[in-house]
């Protein structure tokens, strides 16, 4: 499984109550990583995966004490800690940040660890997590430009409040760091350098991507100079999805597709005021760090029926990614998608926690839905939704059709990005069947034209209209590719100066 900066995940855990960190892959003292690597296809599949307890990534910060900024690289390593935030919706859990870092010419160097615990309340009416984290401990020495440096913990002070809001399919959160940090120039007489930061964080996590930023204000003060520093660290990782061809050509498989899990995390700066040797050109820069990628294969099956069809490669992308599985032999492109078939579909490609309907500690709960039996396949997926939010108890309607206002109705709520298409329902739409559209799904339908996921025929919609299997493949691997690639520009490409 996945990460957690003794922080909580949110993706794939083994039970519905469960949760890692969503936060915290590269500290939260002005450095970057390229973040752990996110849940593989083989992985989620495991029921027997075991969560990391702990993980050592690749990491640069610079420098800012001497007045100019000095890059050291390293590594930032974190302790992740599972918690059950439904059966304990209040409680605490442990953080660790230990990093260690060097200049490339080994005069500038920082060891820091520090320890916080975060107490957290979970509000299950919003499925939302408030943490708020204090200091335990705190120890660090920097040497920059032959000074030395050591934390005085005693004077120093740390507070970190974040709220995750969890929607069915992504976990958001937003948050702000304060701290103070009072060093002692062990070098320069044990003069005191303050060191105040006021930084506000932005970050989501979800099955297909994960970024985070950080806008960050730094002054400090050493008694005879102050200096002011601007900078904006952010990392992402994101599953890529690449087909490659065989060139053998006595091979049965012609081909396949891979994923590569790819992660960066990147620091631009601008230092307003530093010491008065420090050039312009040295003042702003960026800076990147970047981890080697990993790759997994993924089976494709024989679709012969499929030659020629457009909708071919976005079928044969469903099928490796194990989110259709319907026997490729009988596969028809053709055929129309099922409600309970694409809500199962969701729960897979999204990493949605399935419960187990074998758990006797957790039993599957009863009574949910009137239309799906307890033994039913799909049962333990649609208890997956409910618990998510992505459905409602009652009716399902799983062997009913779904059309398209339906499908997307679905995937704006699984984004939990509903609110971006408030108030279309007393508005047009900008589809010319507009009148066609039922208005419980304008919002959503609004939404999702606004945020680019949402193809138009000639500018027809065609709300009721049902969705086949080849409309489905190719509609999943817009939305998919949306979650991948274009969601983390809002939280990196946007943001920075």
């Amino acid at each position: 499984m996945r990460k957690l900066a003794a922080i909580l995940l949110s993706l794939i855990t083994l039970t519905p109550n469960v949760a890692y960190g969503a936060q915290g892959d590269i500290g939260y003292f002005g450095g970057t990583s390229p973040g752990y690597k996110l849940t593989s296809v083989a992985q989620a599949a495991n029921p027997d995966a075991k969560p990391v307890t702990k993980y050592t990534l690749p990491y640069k910060e610079n420098i800012y004490l001497s007045g100019k900024p000095v890059l050291v690289e390293g590594t930032i390593e974190l302790k992740p800690e599972e918690i059950d935030f439904v059966e304990n919706p209040i409680g605490s859990y442990k953080e660790s940040y230990i990093i260690t870092a060097e200049s490339e010419d080994g005069t500038s160097q920082i060891a820091r660890t520090v320890d916080l615990n975060t107490n957290y309340i979970y509000d299950i009416g919003t499925q939302q997590l408030t943490k708020s984290s204090e200091i335990t401990a705190w120890t660090e020495t920097v040497v920059a430009e032959g000074n030395t440096y050591t934390i005085d913990e005693e004077l120093s002070s740390f507070s970190k409040s974040i709220l995750e809001d969890r929607a069915p399919g992504v976990t958001y959160y937003s948050g702000d760091v304060y701290y103070n940090a009072v060093y002692t120039d062990v070098t320069g007489g044990d003069n005191k350098v303050t060191m105040q930061v006021d930084a506000r964080v932005y970050g989501y996590d979800q099955a297909f991507a994960t970024s985070e930023t950080q806008r960050r204000n730094i002054s400090i003060d050493t008694g005879t100079n102050q200096y002011y520093i601007e900078e904006t660290p952010t990392y992402t990782t994101y599953r890529d999805m690449l087909y490659s061809s065989n060139e053998p050509q006595a091979i049965s498989l012609a081909g396949n597709y891979k994923e590569i899990a790819r992660g960066s995390g990147v620091v631009q700066y601008n230092v307003l005021l530093g010491n008065d040797l420090l050039e312009e050109k040295d003042a702003v820069g960026t800076f990147i760090v970047e981890d080697s990628p990993r790759v997994e294969q993924l089976p494709i099956p024989s679709l012969s029926q499929l030659m020629g069809h457009p909708a071919k490669s976005d079928v044969e992308r469903m099928y490796s990614m194990k989110v259709f599985d319907v026997n490729p032999r009988g596969f028809s492109a053709n055929q129309p998608v099922t409600r309970g078939e694409y809500i199962e579909m969701l729960v897979k490609a999204l990493q949605i926690p399935v419960p187990k309907a074998d758990d006797k500690k957790n039993p599957l709960p009863k009574g949910l839905f009137n239309d799906i039996s307890e033994e039913h396949s799909l049962y333990p997926y649609a208890v997956a939704a409910y618990n998510a939010g992505l459905i409602q108890g009652g009716s399902v309607n799983p062997y009913e059709y779904l059309n398209r206002e339906q499908m997307y109705v679905f995937n704006v709520r699984a984004l939990g990005l509903e609110r971006l298409g408030f108030g279309a329902d007393s508005n047009y739409t900008p589809f010319l069947d507009d009148s066609k559209i039922s208005p419980y799904a304008k919002n959503s339908i609004y939404a999702a034209n606004k945020l680019g996921i949402i193809p138009a025929d000639g500018g027809y919609l065609f709300p009721d209209k049902y969705v086949s299997y080849a409309d489905c493949a190719a509609f999943l691997n817009s939305f998919f590719d949306y979650l991948r690639y274009d969601l983390q520009k809002d939280y990196n490409q946007y943001m920075m100066f």
